[in-house]
């Protein structure tokens, strides 16, 4: 059997072999290299998608004669063992045509025949069938100052390029085939068929510089190499797909004989690896990498089937266990029989010596063993050929990711593709595990199987192999970890004992987390003071940085290096987990076994019921180093297998050991810090808290127990941290640290809670118990503290009711709470709930506070929480605050929707059930109401009339706050005084507390109502209400409370007026007109004019009932005034007209809550009479419409509205379910019981408006009518047709002096009267009556109107010697007004002749007919 070729480099490139027979390869290889790598070729196979190589190295070979002919390679060796040329490159000098005819041509052709066939051109042996296929290439090399050189490129310039397109194989050629005249065309004639598809002939000057023997310009000889590089690309690629189709055939042929007999894998993969490196050779690194996984894949496939058949002996099969697998079984056997040498525990275990320490023996080296002829004679094991696949991978990946790095553009000193590594330490990863199955397996089957061996033959077994196993892959992830590692770009070298993180570099990665993330949203409340920070003192960080020796220059370069370019997240984060599998490797091995249970068994298993110290606070390596010397000489067959000179060390001395875990894990932190992995970085300080506790480092494990554990306490912690906890809780008392032993103590407890559930309950209380008992001890000790109240105690329910205190104003709410389980706390006097306004109503916030002092324990206590505030709304249990000494603890409500959409879930901390509180006052609790003045004077300032009712109370003083809750709406507080005459010792005071003024008053008694009249004024006179928020403070002799309420006042002026004179001779009448100025109907009471010394009034008499006033239909009331001195000329001409009335829907409701009340307080339910009256009314005011009120003015009674329509639940729901049911069936009572109620029944106070009336002057008078025969009452008809002969009469009623005219006109309807004669016109006024005749026509039948007269009156007056007429106000007294005439046809009788006997078959006729002769 042959031996194999020698390892290709790394970077492989295509080889081009140059047959020189006149010596040109070195004058000719120095220029065309320099031209490599070629660029941008484009393969293209059938079954593939197109591939692009930017680059392609290629190496130029002269052909050795005396290699001879390789035609005897035996057929299965050849594929992947074999470096072949992808082109043959002739190289021909020949200066003229002469030569060429009588030698060159007939040597060039005998070199071209023994290459190629006659059809196609390619490779005649068949026994290589193009596994090695090339193609051939005549160079003519042309030599400065030679005949040749003087030839032009081409006689007739023919352009015969080599191909349309330089990255094609399956190009046309373009040459013509005529006959040439230089030796360049010559070769072109004779060896660059038209049948070929590529050309087969270049040529190209060796020119000096400067050289001018040649006719070429210096583009055309560049040209002439281009040429030459154009169709090398085109034969590799010809001859790569060549290679590739011929082995993709002989690879499905082989696979389709995979189940006849004798199948052997080890062919199969020797044609898989030669198409693999076919594509490595050309760069197409990915391809390559596809098909070895493939084969690993088919090699699983393998395994799994001759397990299966558990028959390796039939022909094909892979070794069940491999030689090297017995030698070592052998050796470790050996070394238990045989004294141990004494091993160095003072050998360095820097890093730096540990990655050296075992390269001779690295397990991924393709040289390591001579995989090539143990696979050619099928002598291997399945795990050979997976090591031997995954060094070719791992060679792959490692161009590949250098190949990456000169592409990218943020390729930095390292040189490498970030991602590609990440890759290449990933599937090291996954296959070392795989390995480490795999070779324990083999050396089972190696062993001989278990059966039959004693139990101490089996635990030899069992260490020797684990050994065995730990070995080899601890050598494989050192060996890894030493070629990617340096891909971050920082130094490897530590030679520190002192193996600790410092506070700067657990901030960083406590940084690069986010805080709500690592912490959850219990830790987003909006009051709680967290006043305890993360870092140490600054004295404190500056120490532990000067003992501090870096892993790495500075200790950040790993960190802050080229953190920021692609995929640098991705390897810190697989190279830590590369870190943690070494140490994973050495925590297993069977000697370190005993070492590692006791450090996880002194963490986790820490009592919580008597926390003490287990050794002092000190260094290991100083303080355990002498007792561990005497554990160095362990049991020999603990130490069987370990060749590495590491692991030996780790395994001998537990001081190495830990120093080994501790850099491993140091290392491992500070490269994942740089990504956002937050989860490996916490197990890792957990894994240092567990080591640094086990030796009694305090210090250090609080420190790194800070950065997992975070601001404590928190709302939620993970159930793995509960021993974190009780660890932390005992560095930190042993450092005499009492604030942050206090946080942490609360957290036990608040964690207890969860472990409790899983463990008995009196090692759960005792638990409790005692950190209850500790965090008491240390509590004087902190400072004010504020934190969750859910950390201690149990808020289980909040009462969905109030209850109005008895004896005095205010409300109570009860609430349940409960402390830890079988954990009692001391007496507790300060508990607050705080209630939030739902829909923004006053005030805000409602405090309750704990009216006497009282014990919680385990088990649910009720307490109640008493406000002396009184008021009307909707409010939200908000926070409840525990304090405790110095300790402040706040509980927050929250809905359960606002829980589920923040992701947080405490089921052993149960959502007390919140839900809104309806809040009201009690019936004899202090009230204010809030009127329009009863009075309303238009010509004074607008008044309000504010009634205080103490109810029950006796109150010494009493502040009322006022605020306005409408745009330009003024109160006068300063002008307000007390309304009636019960107290005139009591005056309204003002002060002014801050910015707000308030109103003042004492001595108030119980039962009775306080009025008192503030004016106001509004900048938008039309505003039809307004709203105040009224805030009054009140002193009794129980205490002081507060009342808030919301008043809306309606302040539209409810009335209209109109007003109308009528003038006569010796008097006027006025004329009032009242409408209701909305739609809501009014009661009129009656209507008066203040006296007056000038006037006497005659009025048409009051009122004996209230008159009802629509607003379609509105009341009138005249008044006759007479002057009683008519020649007076200081004679008043104002008088106030006094209105008496009721808005109707005020009379409603006041009668309804008149009745309501007197019915409720008359119940046992007389508590709830002002929540049940104030949603009656508002209901109603809210609901009916403009026909209820009609129906109710005149009917003088309305109807009780249905239960149903009343909403009583949305006010029932106040009171708790006993409560509701009986007030449910009292309402029913009343609903049903109750008739309609009238009016008259009532008694509510009247309105009054009073406003002045100006008197007009007296106008002028004149007398007008039409006079006629109707004035006589039995001729006060007229006939249809007919003429009517009147007269205009017109007379001056009162004495004007000067000349006066009228102007007068009659107006009549056009289709009742025809007027004839005068119908305008002017005449002298006078006190003689004028009279003119008029002829009237009437148009039809019926009544008919008089024609009205209308008269202008104007005076003659001189000015500046010229007359002028000047127009008078005038009134005109038509006695005729509103005078009608009934107009008849001119017919006196009719007589008619009726036939017939009944109506239906009578008819008639008309007799005669007597005419009424009028006229």
């Amino acid at each position: 059997m042959d031996a194999p070729e020698s390892h290709p480099p790394p970077n492989s490139k295509v080889i081009i072999q140059c047959i020189d027979p006149h010596n040109l390869f070195d004058r000719l290889e120095p220029r065309l290299s320099a031209r490599s790598p070629l660029r941008n070729l484009h393969w293209k196979a059938p079954n593939r998608p197109l591939r692009s190589i930017s680059n392609l190295n290629i190496s130029l070979t002269r052909e050795d004669p005396s290699a001879g002919a390789q035609s005897n390679v035996r057929r299965h060796q050849i594929p992947g063992l074999r470096e072949t040329p992808y082109v043959k490159l002739y190289l021909l000098r020949c200066d003229d045509k002469e030569a060429y005819k009588e030698k060159v041509r007939k040597e060039v052709r005998q070199w071209v025949k023994t290459h190629t066939s006659s059809s196609d051109g390619k490779l005649s042996s068949k026994s290589q069938e193009d596994h090695d296929a090339f193609e051939w290439l005549i160079v003519h090399v042309v030599l400065p100052n030679t005949p040749a050189a003087s030839q032009p490129k081409s006689s007739k310039h023919l352009s015969l390029e080599a191909s349309e397109s330089t990255d094609s194989v399956n190009s046309k050629s373009k040459w013509s085939g005529k006959s040439p005249s230089t030796v360049f065309d010559k070769l072109r004639a004779d060896f660059s068929s038209s049948k070929s598809s590529i050309s087969r002939v270049a040529q190209v000057r060796l020119l000096d510089p400067g050289d001018k023997s040649t006719p070429l310009t210096s583009a055309e000889v560049e040209e002439q190499w281009q040429d030459l590089v154009d169709c090398l690309k085109t034969c590799i690629l010809r001859s790569f797909d060549a290679r590739v189709a011929q082995y993709e055939l002989d690879i499905r042929e082989r696979d389709s004989q995979r189940s006849l007999p004798g199948w052997n894998f080890c062919t199969f993969l020797i044609l898989k690896e030669g198409l693999a490196k076919g594509f490595e050779n050309l760069g197409l690194l990915d391809d390559a990498l596809a098909v070895y996984d493939e084969l690993s894949l088919g090699l699983d496939t393998l395994v799994k089937e001759q397990a299966q058949r558990n028959d390796h002996d039939e022909s094909g099969a892979l070794l069940t266990f491999s030689k090297e697998s017995k030698d070592l079984l052998r050796a470790a056997l050996d070394s238990e029989t045989q004294r141990v040498p004494p091993i160095d525990v003072s050998l360095p275990l820097d890093l730096s010596s540990i990655l050296a320490a075992d390269q001779d023996d690295s397990p991924f080296d393709v040289e390591r063993k001579n995989y090539r002829n143990l696979i050619l004679s099928n002598d291997v094991s399945a795990l050979d050929l997976r090591i031997y696949l995954f060094t070719r991978e791992m060679e792959i990946l490692t161009r590949q990711s250098r190949l990456g790095a000169r592409k990218s553009s943020q390729a930095g000193a390292t040189g490498v593709d970030f991602n590609v590594v990440a890759d290449l330490v990933e599937r090291a990863m996954q296959f070392i595990n795989l390995v480490g199955r795999t070779l324990r397996f083999e050396l089972y089957n190696a062993w001989g199987g278990y059966e039959g061996l004693s139990e101490n033959e089996l635990r030899t077994q069992r260490t020797v192999t684990s050994n065995i196993v730990s070995n080899w892959q601890w050598r494989a992830t050192i060996q890894i970890l030493a070629q990617v590692l340096p891909a971050l770009g920082g130094d490897v070298d530590y030679t520190s004992q002192e193996l600790s993180l410092d506070t700067t570099e657990l901030s960083y990665d406590l940084d690069a987390a986010a805080i709500d993330q690592l912490h959850g949203p219990a830790e987003s409340y909006q009051h709680i003071s967290l006043t305890s920070g993360l870092r140490s003192s600054s004295r404190e960080r500056s120490q532990e940085r000067s003992k501090r020796h870096s892993l790495m220059p500075n200790g950040t370069i790993l960190r802050h290096g080229p953190s920021n370019r692609t995929g640098f997240e991705r390897l810190a984060l697989w190279i830590s987990k590369l870190i943690l599998m070494a140490r994973h490797f050495v925590e297993t091995l069977e000697a370190v076994k005993p070492w590692v249970l006791s450090m996880k068994h002194s963490a986790q298993e820490s009592n919580g019921n008597g926390m003490q110290p287990i050794a002092t606070n000190g260094d290991v390596s100083q303080g355990s180093v002498g007792k561990d010397q005497d554990q160095t000489h362990l049991h020999t067959e603990l130490l069987a297998g370990l060749e590495s000179t590491t692991l030996k060390a780790a395994a001998t001395s537990k001081p190495s050991f830990l120093r080994l875990y501790a850099m491993f894990s140091v290392l491992a932190f500070r490269i994942v810090s740089s990504t956002k992995n937050r989860s490996t970085s916490r197990q890792i300080l957990t894994n240092l808290v567990e080591m640094e506790y086990s030796q009694g480092n305090w210090s250090t494990a609080a420190r790194y127990l800070e950065n997992i554990l975070g601001p404590l306490p928190r709302g939620s912690h993970h159930p793995s941290e509960e021993y974190l906890l009780r660890i932390y809780a005992e560095c930190l008392k042993c450092l005499e640290r009492p604030k942050d032993y206090a946080r942490c103590l609360i957290s036990c407890l608040h964690h207890s809670r969860k472990a409790g559930r899983a463990t008995s309950s009196r090692s759960f209380s005792e638990a409790n118990q005692y950190y209850m008992d500790q965090l008491f001890q240390v509590l004087p000790h902190i400072p004010a503290t504020t934190l969750r109240a859910t950390l201690l105690f149990r808020i289980s329910a909040v009462s969905h009711h109030i209850t109005p205190l008895e004896n005095k104003d205010g409300f109570t709410i009860s609430m349940k709470m409960s402390s830890l389980p079988g954990v009692s706390t001391p007496p507790i006097d300060k508990v607050k709930l705080r209630l939030v306004a739902k829909d923004g109503v006053e005030p805000r916030f409602i405090l309750l506070f704990l009216s006497e002092t009282v014990v919680i324990d385990s088990t649910d206590k009720t307490i109640a929480l008493e406000t002396p505030v009184t008021t009307h709304g909707w409010y939200v249990p908000d926070e409840v605050e525990v304090c405790i000494g110095n300790l402040r603890l706040l509980h927050h409500f929250k809905s359960r929707l606002d829980d589920e959409a923040a992701g947080f879930n405490d089921s052993l901390s149960p959502h007390a059930e919140v839900v809104p509180l309806l809040l009201y006052p009690s019936y004899r609790s202090f009230g204010i109401k809030m009127y329009p003045f009863p009075v309303i004077h238009l010509a004074q300032i607008r008044r309000l009339l504010l009634q205080i009712r103490p109810g029950r109370n006796d109150i010494k003083q009493v502040k009322l706050r006022l605020r306005t809750a409408t745009a330009g709406l003024r109160l006068n507080i300063h002008d307000s005084k007390l309304v009636g005459d019960q107290h005139e010792s009591n005056q309204v005071q003002t002060a002014r507390e801050g910015d707000a003024l308030v109103m003042v008053l004492d001595n108030l008694g119980s039962l009775t109502v306080t009025e008192v009249e503030i004016p106001y004024t509004m900048e938008t006179a039309s505003e039809p209400a307004i709203t105040l928020r009224l805030e009054a403070t009140y002193e009794t002799e129980q205490g002081i409370f507060t009342f808030y309420d919301t008043a809306f006042v309606k302040v539209i002026l409810p009335v209209t007026v109109n007003v109308q004179d009528v003038f006569r001779k010796d008097y006027m009448y006025s004329r009032f007109t009242i409408i209701p100025s909305t739609m809501v109907p009014l009661r009129l009471f009656g209507c008066s004019l203040d006296g007056n010394d000038s006037y006497e009034m005659v009025s048409g008499g009051g009122f004996a009932e209230p008159f009802v006033v629509f607003p379609k239909q509105p009341a009138s009331w005249t008044v006759r005034l007479v002057p009683k001195d008519a020649n007076a000329d200081n004679v008043s001409r104002r008088l106030t007209l006094v209105v008496d009335f009721q808005s109707l829907d005020g009379v409603m409701l006041a009668i309804l809550e008149t009745h309501f009340t007197r019915e409720l307080a008359n119940s046992k339910h007389a508590f709830a009479a002002r929540l049940l009256t104030s949603h009656l009314l508002e209901r109603v005011r809210t609901t009916w419409t403009e026909q209820d009120v009609e129906v109710a003015g005149l009917t003088q009674e309305f109807e009780v509205w249905k239960m149903e329509d009343m909403a009583w639940p949305s006010v029932l729901c106040a009171f708790d379910r006993q409560r509701r049911v009986e007030i449910e069936d009292w309402l029913q009572n009343w609903h049903s019981r109750t008739p309609p109620i009238k009016f008259s029944s009532s008694k509510v106070p009247q309105r009054q408006l009073r406003l002045y009336v100006d008197i007009p002057s007296r106008p002028v008078l004149v007398s007008a009518f039409l006079d006629a025969a109707w004035s006589v009452p039995p001729h006060a008809t007229a006939t249809i047709g007919q003429p009517l002969q009147a007269e205009i009469v017109i007379k001056l009623e009162d004495q004007i002096e000067g000349e006066l005219e009228g102007l007068f006109e009659i107006a009549a309807l056009s289709d009742s009267w025809f007027i004839g004669g005068r119908r305008k016109g002017t005449v002298r006024l006078g006190p003689e009556a004028v009279r003119m005749g008029l002829i009237l026509f009437p148009q039809h039948l019926g009544h008919l109107l008089v024609p009205s007269v209308s008269i202008k009156c104007r005076r003659r007056v001189r000015n500046s010697g010229k007359d002028e007429w000047i127009d008078l106000v005038s009134d005109v007294q038509n006695p005729a007004h509103g005078r009608s005439v009934l107009v008849t046809p001119d017919l006196r009788s009719t007589t008619v002749e009726v036939f017939g006997m009944i109506p239906d078959e009578g008819v008639g006729r008309l007799v005669a007919s007597g005419s009424r002769g009028v006229g």
